[in-house]
C-alpha cells in the first residue's frame, strides 16, 4: 500500500504513550555472580507499572524473574541521584539499600529471603558498596547523612563520609572524612589494600577529584596514599582493582579520560598508551555512583568503552602490549550516564547499552577462541520492537558557532529526520524539535532513544544537540561553558537550528525547543535570548531563577552553579549576574508559548522554579501551563506520569508547530 499524504507533525505513529508508558522499564546497576559456574546476572529495573519501583531482576539459564519481595525497592538516594545500590555478596546473596528505609538488606535469590544487616536511622543513607574478598562481614559504603540539614542547609548541613561497616555485629567505622564527597570504595582482590576517590566543594567529580589507596587493617585504614588527581585541574574515574593486583583508573589530565596503571608495591604510574585512541574518553561524567564502562576480564585483558564524540565502542585490550582490538559490536551508547560494563568471566562480559536500531538493554557478550563476540540479549528496555523501517537514523553534523559569547569553535549534534513508511508529505519541510540535554555537562549519542523515536514517527524532525559543555568530547569542550551557562549554550542551539535550515533539512518558521533540568534551563533562556526563533518550548524541571537555586540546592550541584555562571564575572558584578541569568526575570522578551513540566517532590530543582516561571509570564500576559506530577522527582518513574508527560509535550506540539 503506498504511503499516504498528511502533514508533518500529524502522522500516526506506533509509538503511543500507553505502551511507552506500560510496556517499557529503565535499566539500572548490574552485578555478577561469578563464583557461580552458570553465572546468574543481576539487574535493577525500574517499573512504571509499579509506581516506580525498583526491582532486582536475576537473569540465569534463559531465565528471568524478579527475586526482589514487592515491599523492597531497591535505590540508593545519596547525592540525590542514586547509583550504587547493590553489590554482589561471595556467598551468591545481594546486597542492596532499601529506598523506603535506606538500611541495607541481603537478598537469597533462590528464596527471596530478605534479611536486614545493617539498620539506620531517618536521614542516614548508604551507597557504593564493596565487600572486603576474605573477610565477609565488612563492606565499604558511602555514608551521606542528612540529620542536622534542614530544606534551607542542605547544600552545607549534609555530611558525607566513607565507612566500613560490619554487617555480623550491625556496627560501622568511619574511615575517611573531611572531604564533600567520596566514590569507588574498593578493596582489592586480596584484601589487604582499599582505594577511592574523594573530591570537595565547587568542583564537580569531573573538574577536580583525588584517588587514594590506604593499606587495610581490620576496621581502619594505616599508610594513606595520593595517586593522582588534583582538585579544580584533574579528575579521576573509576578506579578498580585488576586481576593482575594493579590498580586502575582513567584521568583527564592528558584532557581526555585516559586509562592509568597504578603498582601498589613501588607506587608507580603508568599511562596506558592505545595507538588510535588518545582523543578518546575511557570513562563519563559520574552522575550517579557505580559507574563502569571498563573492566578486567584476566590478568592481561581488559574489556572498555572508548567514547568519541559522543559515541561509544567497545575494545579489548591486551595489557602486557597495550594492544587494541575492536570489537565491533553494536552498541553506540555505553555508560554515558550510569554502568555500563561487566565482568562474568575470563571469556565474557555484561553491558548495558543502546544501538542505533534498539534501545538500550542488558546483553551478555561471549568471546570466542579467536576473540569474535556472541551477542545474547537479556532484557530490553522496552517490550516491543520498532520495525527497522519506522527507525529515524542519527546524522551526524557539526556546525560553526554563530551565536553567543563565544564564536570562536562549533557545536555538535545528532539530527534525526522524520521516518514513517505509512506517510509522507511532498513539498514541504518538516518542524524542528531541538532536544536540550540535561547537566549541563551531560550528553546525547546516536543511539535509538524512544522519546525521540516517538516524534520522529509523527513527522517531527529531532535535532539531538551535545552543545559547548557537553562530556564525550574532551574536557576543554565540556569546561568551555564555565562561567557562560546560559549562554554559550543558548547560542548553540540556535546555531543549530541556523545550520539545519540552511542544509535545507527543516522549516525554520516551526521549531520547537525541550529539554529536563539543564535543559529546561537552556529551554528558558533560548525563550527570550532569542524570541524569534522559537514558536514553542517546553521545560521539563528547569532552571527559572539561578539565585533561588542556590539558595534551595541540595549539596552535590550546590556550588556548581558559581562555576559554571560566575567564574568568568567580577566580584562586584556576581549579584547582578544572577539576575541577568534568570530567564523569570525576562518573561516579557518571550514570544512563543511554554509548558512547564515538574514533579512536586523534586530535590534538585524545586517545584517553585517552575511556578515562578509561569506566574512571570502570566503577568506579562504570556502563554504558560503548569502540569504538577504528584510524588514524583527529578525525573519520572510512575506509568501515569509518563503516559501524561507524552500526551501533554504531543497535544502541545501539534497545536504550535503545526
Amino acid at each position: 500500500m503506498p504511503p499516504s499524504h498528511a502533514p508533518y507533525g500529524k502522522w500516526t505513529s506506533p509509538l503511543t504513550a500507553d505502551r511507552l508508558a506500560t510496556d517499557s522499564i529503565s535499566l539500572h546497576e548490574v552485578v555478577v555472580d561469578v563464583q557461580e559456574s552458570t553465572g546468574a546476572i543481576y539487574s535493577v529495573e525500574c517499573h512504571p507499572t509499579e509506581g516506580g519501583r525498583f526491582a532486582i531482576i536475576q537473569h540465569l539459564n534463559g531465565q528471568s524473574r524478579d527475586v526482589l519481595p514487592r515491599d523492597y525497592s531497591a535505590h540508593a538516594a545519596v547525592q540525590e541521584l542514586g547509583g550504587g545500590s547493590i553489590s554482589m555478596r561471595p556467598d551468591g546473596r545481594v546486597l542492596f539499600s532499601d529506598e523506603k528505609s535506606c538500611s541495607l538488606y541481603l537478598l537469597d535469590p533462590a528464596s527471596s529471603e530478605v534479611v536486614l544487616v545493617h539498620s539506620t536511622v531517618q536521614g542516614v543513607r548508604y551507597a557504593d558498596f564493596c565487600n572486603h574478598p576474605v573477610d565477609t562481614q565488612w563492606v565499604l559504603a558511602v555514608k551521606e547523612d542528612h540529620r542536622d540539614a534542614t530544606p534551607e542547609t542542605q547544600a552545607t548541613d549534609v555530611h558525607n563520609t566513607l565507612v566500613a561497616i560490619d554487617i555480623l555485629s550491625n556496627t560501622e567505622v568511619t574511615i575517611a572524612q573531611g572531604d564533600d564527597f567520596y566514590s569507588h570504595p574498593k578493596f582489592d582482590t586480596s584484601g589487604k589494600h582499599v582505594s577511592w576517590i574523594q573530591w570537595s566543594h565547587p568542583d564537580m567529580p569531573w573538574t577536580g577529584s583525588v584517588l587514594y589507596v590506604a593499606e587495610w587493617a581490620g576496621g581502619c585504614l594505616r599508610n594513606i596514599t595520593k595517586v593522582a588527581g588534583e582538585y579544580q585541574k584533574e579528575s579521576i574515574a573509576q578506579p578498580k582493582w585488576g586481576l593482575d593486583g594493579a590498580l586502575y583508573f582513567a584521568s583527564d589530565r592528558t584532557g581526555y579520560l585516559q586509562l592509568y596503571s597504578y603498582n601498589v608495591h613501588d607506587t608507580s604510574v603508568s599511562a596506558l598508551y592505545l595507538e588510535g585512541l588518545a582523543n578518546a574518553d575511557f570513562a563519563a561524567a559520574e552522575w550517579e555512583l557505580g559507574s563502569s564502562t571498563y573492566i578486567s576480564l584476566d590478568e592481561k585483558t581488559m574489556v572498555a568503552t572508548a567514547i568519541t564524540h559522543g559515541t561509544s565502542e567497545l575494545v579489548l585490550i591486551d595489557i602486557p602490549t597495550l594492544s587494541v582490538q575492536k570489537l565491533g559490536l553494536q552498541y553506540v551508547d555505553i555508560g554515558v550516564r550510569a554502568n555500563g560494563i561487566f565482568r562474568a568471566s575470563s571469556s565474557s562480559f555484561v553491558v548495558v547499552g543502546a544501538s542505533t536500531k534498539s534501545p538500550q538493554e542488558l546483553s551478555l557478550i561471549s568471546l570466542t577462541s579467536s576473540f569474535e563476540p556472541i551477542t545474547t540479549v537479556l532484557k530490553s528496555t522496552a517490550s516491543f520492537n520498532l520495525a527497522p523501517d519506522y527507525v529515524s537514523a542519527a546524522k551526524e553534523y557539526t556546525a560553526p558557532q554563530k551565536y553567543g559569547p563565544r564564536c570562536d569553535g562549533n557545536v555538535h549534534m545528532f539530527y534525526f529526520p522524520p521516518c514513517n513508511p505509512e506517510f509522507e508529505c511532498d513539498g514541504h519541510l518538516p518542524p524542528l524539535l531541538v532536544y536540550v540535554h540535561g547537566g549541563p555537562n551531560g550528553c546525547v549519542t546516536p543511539a535509538l532513544n524512544l522519546e525521540i523515536q516517538y516524534w520522529t514517527t509523527r513527522g517531527f524532525a529531532v535535532c539531538a544537540l551535545n552543545y559547548t559543555g557537553s562530556t564525550g568530547f574532551g574536557r576543554e569542550y565540556r569546561e568551555r561553558l564555565s562561567g557562560y551557562w546560559g549562554l554559550v549554550d543558548t547560542g548553540d542551539a540556535v546555531s543549530a537550528v541556523e545550520f539545519l535550515a540552511n542544509e535545507g533539512l527543516i522549516d525554520k518558521a516551526r521549531v520547537g525547543i525541550y529539554g529536563g533540568s539543564a535543559g529546561g534551563y537552556l529551554t528558558l533562556q533560548a525563550l527570550h535570548m532569542y524570541p524569534d526563533v522559537w514558536a514553542a518550548g517546553v521545560s521539563s524541571y528547569g532552571i527559572s531563577d539561578v539565585r533561588a537555586l542556590q539558595a534551595d540546592s541540595y549539596k552535590f550541584e550546590s556550588q556548581d552553579v558559581d562555576r559554571l555562571l560566575l567564574s568568568k564575572t567580577a566580584k562586584e558584578d556576581k549579584e547582578q549576574e544572577l539576575t541577568n541569568r534568570s530567564p523569570c526575570n525576562y518573561a516579557h522578551k518571550m514570544k512563543a508559548p511554554l509548558l512547564l513540566l515538574q514533579g512536586t517532590s523534586d530535590m534538585v530543582v524545586p517545584v517553585a522554579q517552575a511556578r515562578m516561571m509561569a506566574n512571570a509570564m502570566r503577568v506579562h500576559g504570556r502563554v504558560a501551563e503548569v502540569v504538577e506530577f504528584e510524588n514524583e522527582g527529578h525525573g519520572w518513574v510512575g506509568e501515569k506520569t509518563i503516559y501524561e508527560s507524552y500526551k501533554r509535550k504531543e497535544d502541545w506540539w501539534t497545536r504550535h508547530l503545526t
